[in-house]
């Protein structure tokens, strides 16, 4: 696999393909992706919904203010974030490290952990949700180069609003907030933005070499 020729494949698709669905096996694969983002201090305080039901997707559309791509697509993702951190965030993720790295919980190492996560949360709400927020967003960059090597066409979207979205779904209750969507699915052959060129700055542009 060439990472590189497959971004360069990608694109934020604008019409979709909507009688070609996703495998479950690639579903499983896009799964696998998000679960192993990297995140601050690997606490994953985040939720990644995914939505195929079509009279679903169908009813969001207007909350995407009417950006067909939610209706077409195979699946349509819904990346959210904590909207505060909770003690059991910390309390099961500190479990599941002795779970995995076979440490008892009173292990010297996995305690010190545990406080260094307690002094590194003590964040006012306004700034934990911030900082969860990017972490959603270092999701998504995941996710969009998971789609890319798996060729799985994406297209990541800001232009929603987010209270009725959330609402509709309920997530508040569950203590979530969407941050952005991801309709998933194969592009149509209609799109005319397949076949133009990808634009870039020149990497003279972007890139600072300090040697």
């Amino acid at each position: 696999m060439d990472i590189i020729k497959s971004l360069h494949w990608r694109y934020a698709v604008k019409s979709f393909d909507p009688n070609k669905n996703l495998t479950p096996d690639q579903v499983e694969r896009v799964k696998d992706g998000l679960q192993l983002t990297p995140t601050s201090m690997g606490l994953q305080l985040m939720q990644f919904i995914i939505i195929e039901n079509q009279d679903l997707k169908n009813q969001i559309v207007p909350f995407a203010y009417n950006q067909k791509q939610v209706a077409d697509c195979s699946h349509l993702l819904i990346l959210c974030r904590k909207t505060h951190v909770e003690e059991n965030d910390i309390l099961s993720f500190v479990e599941r490290t002795g779970e995995v790295r076979e440490l008892d919980n009173q292990n010297p190492t996995l305690l010190n952990y545990e406080k260094m996560l307690r002094n590194s949360l003590s964040l006012s709400i306004e700034q934990q949700k911030a900082w969860m927020e990017n972490q959603v967003y270092i999701a998504l960059g995941n996710l969009l180069t998971v789609c890319a090597a798996e060729k799985i066409d994406a297209c990541p979207m800001e232009g929603f609003q987010r209270a009725q979205l959330d609402e509709f779904l309920g997530l508040p209750e569950k203590n979530l907030n969407a941050v952005v969507m991801c309709p998933m699915g194969y592009r149509s052959k209609e799109d005319k933005y397949s076949r133009v060129n990808k634009v870039r700055r020149l990497k003279d542009d972007l890139f600072t070499e300090i040697k």
